[in-house]
């Protein structure tokens, strides 16, 4: 083994003590958590939520899934805008969407679904949540029927009905 003089070997350890500087940093504000579900609001990734509300003398039900989350403008929703864009063009009765909306001037949560209506088209009801404070969140719900000017209103509360599980861990 040759010995080198340590003028050339301490330039050599410097450099490799200090190579993680020069090395991009880890931000662990960044790190993307696995191990809880995706949330946005009171919305989980996961769970299901139960709508009611009444419409006039109409009582509606129905249950919406969140099964994914993700970035929409000022917040997280279940389909992407593009997906949203395209369905507008198809309307149906399978259309479902959940979103929350999270600004400085307004945090909302938004329960949207169609429904094919008798004799053709697609019915679209909402129920929009202004406070996000206390379960059950309660609304406003809306129905605009297809090729009707009139839009219908009512009240509306959303319940999570199957929160999911939390993680195990090993």
């Amino acid at each position: 083994m040759s010995k080198r003089p340590l003028s050339v070997v301490w330039p050599a350890l410097l450099c490799g003590l200090t190579l993680s500087a020069c090395a991009p940093t880890l931000n662990l504000g960044n790190v993307i958590d696995t191990t809880s579900p995706s949330r946005a609001g009171p919305l989980l990734v996961g769970q299901t939520w139960a709508l009611s509300g009444q419409l006039a003398d109409v009582s509606v039900s129905k249950t919406l899934a969140v099964p994914r989350l993700v970035e929409v403008q000022n917040g997280k929703g279940t389909l992407s805008v593009a997906d949203q864009a395209r369905d507008v063009q198809l309307p149906s009765g399978d259309y479902q969407y959940v979103s929350y909306t999270n600004n400085d001037q307004l945090k909302k949560t938004r329960f949207l679904w169609n429904v094919a209506a008798a004799g053709g088209g697609v019915d679209q009801y909402e129920c929009l949540v202004l406070s996000n404070e206390s379960l059950p969140l309660t609304g406003v719900l809306s129905v605009q029927r297809q090729n009707d000017a009139t839009v219908q209103r009512g009240t509306c509360s959303a319940t999570p009905t199957d929160p999911p599980k939390a993680p195990t861990t090993p």
